[in-house]
């Protein structure tokens, strides 16, 4: 199962970097390397593990990304935070004639995403940039019932297309809007009992790494009829420099999925952001 998931994979960027796509080029080389912090709010339904809605607020979610404008337009990002909703506030239980305080849920969140486009300019303000996306997902979720507690996990791979639309107000200020959207996945997500047989052997080897390549390889290709998936982002740019800019970006990734069982997450996001560019 695991050679069948590293092919797909393979298989997956691939076709990212050999796709033509056919715009005009544009002229110098341009690179970016950005921070970003910001606050993000969790609404989420998960119906393999409870029939509730969960909601939080977190601080800090954090960012990291690549961009370089030359012939291709290419860029990496990586964002984590982690959120830990509870329904009610912390209650205690009596655990062996001990009194015991339960905690909330922890859910973390990765997001590695790769782009690879070309850039038109559609007239002397505004130009658009679409391309292949490949796009990594990954959820560690650990939900707390007071003595007992039940680890699950969701991870997608994703192939799809992105488009970005950028407008200069003036020379130092831009906005921009983007969608971010997967069609294929490579997808791993907990089972319908939350622990079945092959869920407590993939945790046999007590190893992080092992754990989740078996996680992994448990996954499965589907398309859109068993996730589906986007992300939007709405961007403000201002240029300080030569060297220096700062922005802010709101960013909503939505997820809904029916396999095993219901699935429903809305995240929103506010980052703002420093870049240094060379």
């Amino acid at each position: 199962m695991l050679i069948k998931m590293k092919s797909t994979t393979i298989i997956f960027i691939l076709l990212a970097l050999s796709v033509n796509l056919g715009f005009s080029q544009e002229e110098g080389k341009k690179n970016s390397l950005g921070l970003s912090l910001g606050y993000a709010q969790l609404q989420r339904q998960d119906l393999i593990f409870s029939p509730f809605v969960h909601r939080d607020t977190s601080f800090p979610s954090v960012g990291i990304h690549f961009e370089r404008r030359s012939k291709l337009y290419h860029k990496v990002a990586v964002n984590y935070v982690n959120f830990d909703p509870m329904l009610d506030g912390p209650f205690d239980f009596f655990l062996d004639g001990e009194q015991e305080t339960a905690y909330p849920h922890s859910l973390n969140f990765v997001d590695l995403d790769y782009l690879i486009g070309k850039s038109k300019m559609i007239n002397d303000r505004s130009s658009i940039i679409k391309g292949v996306l490949f796009s990594t997902n990954i959820q560690a979720l650990n939900y707390v019932y007071g003595r007992i507690s039940s680890f699950g996990y969701l991870a997608t791979i994703g192939l799809g297309i992105f488009g970005n639309y950028e407008y200069d107000l003036n020379e130092r200020n831009t906005l921009s809007v983007s969608l971010r959207l997967p069609l294929v996945f490579w997808k791993a997500r907990s089972p319908y009992l939350v622990n079945d047989d092959e869920f407590i052997e993939n945790i046999s080897s007590h190893s992080g790494l092992k754990t989740f390549a078996a996680f992994l390889g448990d996954g499965k290709p589907v398309t859109l009829n068993r996730i589906q998936q986007f992300d939007l982002m709405m961007k403000y740019s201002y240029q300080v420099n030569e060297r220096w800019g700062i922005g802010a970006t709101y960013w909503l990734e939505f997820i809904h999925s029916n396999d095993p069982r219901g699935l429903l997450s809305f995240r929103n996001t506010l980052n703002f952001s420093g870049t240094y560019l060379f």
